[in-house]
């Protein structure tokens, strides 16, 4: 298993950009303890404030930290309240460069607080000493004092963003220019999530998508179960296609399951994560979960608590009762090759224990075996006290767990052989008048027999039927009850005979 991290951290408000794959016993231990950190932070504050080389050796010879500020005191190095609030300011003076965008900004308000965190006490509240910092500056007329209330308005502590927002809204009402990255900021676009799983429930990585305008980026969220499903890993990546792809190609791996999430399912996993003790394993991941951690709670409350409601196909809906919509899907047999699919057409709430009987008559299995419903809402099939995650798919709609074009699902029936179909929502629109749902549109080669060893199995028994000197030959045809290999032919495929076979189940649901 590898993890997957950023090459080195970012300095403040710099963007980490590449990922790559890092062997998890390439990474260095964690700190042995907090008190190394906090050492560690007030020598980044002594060089972030100009501090003589003196106050620095200082730190470096301490034991502790309060040892560093007794010695600090004492030789009267401690800076002034004035000279505090400078070296603070210099952390936000990147933003003031040009070019600098919404998300830069971002990232300085949330490494920003992780640096307050690094230099507090553990479990110490850092909202107070945020709190009397921006009412220290909201008079402060330099750039680099406006930059900071913009980017702690948009990523901090929510009492933190209300007060920084209110200090800087202050400012442009008088008279204040404000920063060319202010406009949208903190309200990026959410895109599609997606994310990856390992099939024995260990760890999750999940991609939360955001785009301000053309320029897109992705928070990645690792959460790891088996240390008690808090926060493993949070970094910040550029996002294109080529990263869902890459994930996509990840979830080919046996041992590897791919998903795509509504923004609701998301926004559930990551908050069920949040409220759990983070769980890095190195210290990069450490770093990582501190600097993006507000950055990601701000990214949570962006996307929606429940599904939007849907327009009604027909707005005069008062006067004329709506027609039921259908969704039209295709079936594909995971891993056939050439590929053996089907084409339905079935009302879009129609329950998935009825979806499992239309896609059981669609390829010719005989139900003969136990199934499940693996979607992005949960797992759906027949109540079983040993599986006590799967839930009944009498009561689930289709509609509730894929209910636009583009969105899938996987159906698994036969657990032993373990066929594997993708269910994919080509469309949805009303029903159309006189036609009975549901129903075969197309489809594309035989389906493989009841239990002949899942998809290996099927491909062996194709090439012992095509050799006629095979020595498993005869047992094979036998075994499928025919008596030449002709008689089954892997290309046959008749939509009629999936309609007579549906026929009984089938209504109109649009009189003409």
């Amino acid at each position: 298993m590898v993890s997957m991290a950023n090459q080195r951290r970012p300095g403040p408000g710099k963007r980490a950009r590449h990922l790559v794959a890092v062997p998890d016993d390439a990474q260095p231990p964690l700190w042995d303890t907090a008190e190394l950190k906090r050492l560690a932070a007030l020598r980044r504050l002594a060089v972030a404030t100009d501090q003589p080389t003196e106050a620095v050796l200082m730190i470096d010879g301490a034991s502790t930290a309060d040892d560093a500020l007794d010695s600090l005191v004492a030789a009267g190095l401690m800076p002034g309240v004035d000279r505090s609030v400078d070296g603070v300011l210099s952390w936000f003076a990147p933003l003031l460069e040009p070019g600098c965008d919404q998300l830069t900004a971002e990232l300085a308000g949330s490494q920003f607080v992780a640096e307050m965190r690094r230099w507090s006490p553990p479990g110490a509240d850092v909202v107070t000493p945020l709190l009397a910092l921006v009412e220290n500056v909201a008079g402060d007329r330099r750039g680099e004092a406006f930059a900071m209330l913009r980017a702690l308005g948009a990523v901090s502590p929510p009492a933190v963003r209300a007060a920084a927002s209110a200090a800087a809204n202050r400012m442009t009402a008088a008279g204040a220019a404000d920063m060319p990255w202010a406009s949208g900021l903190g309200a990026p676009k959410p895109r599609r999530c997606f994310g990856y799983e390992d099939i024995y429930g260990e760890q999750l990585s999940l991609v939360l998508p955001f785009a301000y305008g053309r320029h897109h980026h992705a928070i990645v969220v690792v959460i790891d179960f088996v240390a008690g499903g808090g926060l493993k890993d949070v970094f910040v990546c550029d996002y294109s296609e080529q990263l869902r792809a890459q994930y996509r190609a990840a979830g080919q791996d046996p041992e590897v399951r791919y998903r795509d999430y509504t923004g609701v399912a998301a926004r559930t996993v990551i908050t069920e994560a949040l409220a759990r003790p983070v769980c890095p394993a190195e210290s990069a991941q450490a770093e990582h979960v501190a600097d993006y951690l507000e950055l990601l709670r701000a990214r949570v409350t962006l996307l929606p608590a429940t599904s939007a409601a849907r327009p009604e196909p027909n707005t005069s809906a008062a006067r004329t009762r709506s027609p039921r919509n259908i969704h039209r899907i295709k079936v594909t047999l995971r891993g056939s090759k050439p590929p053996v699919w089907r084409r339905f057409e079935v009302p879009s709430d129609i329950s998935l224990r009825r979806l499992h009987g239309v896609i059981q008559a669609g390829f010719g299995w005989q139900d003969l075996h136990l199934h499940v419903f693996d979607t992005t809402a949960g797992q759906f099939g027949i109540r079983d006290p040993d599986e006590p995650d799967v839930r009944s798919d009498a009561s689930r709609r289709l509609s509730s767990v894929a209910d636009w074009p583009g969105d899938h699902f996987e159906y698994e029936y036969d657990f032993g052989d373990s066929w594997r179909h993708v269910v994919s929502v080509e469309a949805v629109h009303p029903a159309e008048p006189g036609v009975a749902y549901p129903r075969c549109t197309a489809g594309k080669r035989a389906c493989p027999p009841e239990d002949c060893g899942g998809i290996s199995g099927y491909n062996r028994m194709l090439r012992v039927l095509s050799d006629p000197h095979h020595e498993d030959h005869q047992a094979r045809l036998t075994w499928l009850g025919v008596s030449s290999a002709a008689e089954f032919d892997p290309e046959r495929f008749d939509p009629d005979v999936v309609n007579d076979r549906l026929s009984g189940t089938a209504r109109v649901l649009a009189r003409a």
